[in-house]
């Protein structure tokens, strides 16, 4: 319910917005920053956060590390908005925190659902898909820079008393629709992050820029298709998320008109967004390790389970991996590898 107590765990962004609009509301949750400087900053000032709605300044209880969080009561949910790379680690300190029939709340880009339920028990994950931007613009400074939904749902697709109090919680930062089909929207945004967020991070340019190149469009569309083909040969039933999954799905024998339909979708899309940098991308500016195993790698096994052939998402893999051990620079030569491994 709303008067649950949770623990949040990544206060950046989406974690500021969320903690900030539930205290707002009224409720008390517990913050853990993982970020000396943030927490420092909030004891001091608060979170300060402009929606819409306005702006406001919240204190709140807060906290560095998890080890730093009082044991004597214990938490009914964790909510983890942190990067996927940390997620796996983060859930098997917080189990220890949570009561018997405590839950964690999986944010993350990628499918991290799996290898929580792995440590914590499949019956103790809740999957959740952020579909509305958030941004800090410096430590304790948040902004909610984009509307949309908050998408959740029990791994297993019934309906839960717990769920609906999830849904209680945090629909005060942005609407909440609950899903009887998790697991098929995550891998709905999961084909689209394996496209627009590992490609584009490729080159180091803008969505717009990328776009530009047929090639790169046709390349964008073949890995999402393997994405698609993956999820079918699984047995999951893809969801919508903001689109039709099928949008930019590009079958292995489609004829000539096909292709020249979904490669115009691609050249709108590259108009409409053609300032977009992803987080992947930035990962690597800033010369942090990327999600790649929870996105594309993850696609990669599960295609290797369900015997489908994956070569732009195989080489996607090596190519990000490549630029994280310094083997390799970001440019077009990266795009150039890219299409002598499709051909």
């Amino acid at each position: 319910m709303a008067n649950e107590r949770v623990l949040i765990q990544g206060i950046g962004g989406i974690g500021g917005v969320i903690a900030s609009k539930m205290i707002e509301s009224g409720q008390s949750p517990v913050l853990v920053t993982h970020n000396l400087k943030i927490t420092e900053t909030i004891r001091a000032k608060g979170l300060r956060t402009k929606t819409l709605d306005g702006e406001t300044q919240v204190t709140a209880e807060v906290y560095t590390l998890l080890d730093e969080v009082p044991k004597d009561v214990p938490f009914d949910a964790s909510y983890l908005i942190m990067k996927a790379n940390s997620v796996v680690d983060s859930a098997i300190l917080t189990m220890p925190l949570l009561k018997p029939d405590g839950y964690l709340v999986t944010f993350q880009n990628g499918i991290v659902e799996d290898a929580v339920s792995e440590v914590a028990g499949r019956g103790r994950v809740i999957g959740g898909i952020i579909g509305w931007g958030g941004t800090m613009h410096e430590p304790g400074v948040y902004e909610k820079t984009s509307i949309g939904s908050t998408l959740i749902g029990e791994l297993d697709g019934s309906a839960t008393e717990r769920v609906q109090g999830l849904k209680q919680s945090i629909e005060c930062a942005a609407p909440v629709v609950i899903s009887d089909n998790i697991r098929g929207a995550l891998w709905s945004k999961l084909a689209l992050n394996c496209t627009v967020t590992t490609i584009g991070a490729l080159t180091g340019g803008t969505l717009g820029e990328m776009l530009q190149n047929k090639a790169i469009r046709q390349l964008f569309l073949r890995g999402y298709s393997e994405v698609v083909d993956t999820a079918e040969a699984l047995g999951i039933r893809l969801e919508p998320i903001a689109a039709d999954p099928k949008l930019l799905y590009l079958s292995r024998n489609a004829g000539a008109f096909a292709r020249f339909k979904k490669d115009l979708i691609m050249r709108i899309l590259g108009r409409k967004y053609k300032n977009s940098r992803g987080s992947m991308l930035q990962s690597l500016e800033r010369g942090r390790p990327t999600e790649i195993d929870f996105l594309n790698g993850y696609v990669v096994e599960q295609a290797n389970k369900a015997g489908v052939p994956v070569p732009i998402n195989e080489t996607l893999v090596r190519l990000i991996k490549e630029i994280e051990a310094g083997k390799r620079s970001m440019g077009q030569q990266n795009v150039d590898d890219l299409i002598k491994a499709a051909a």
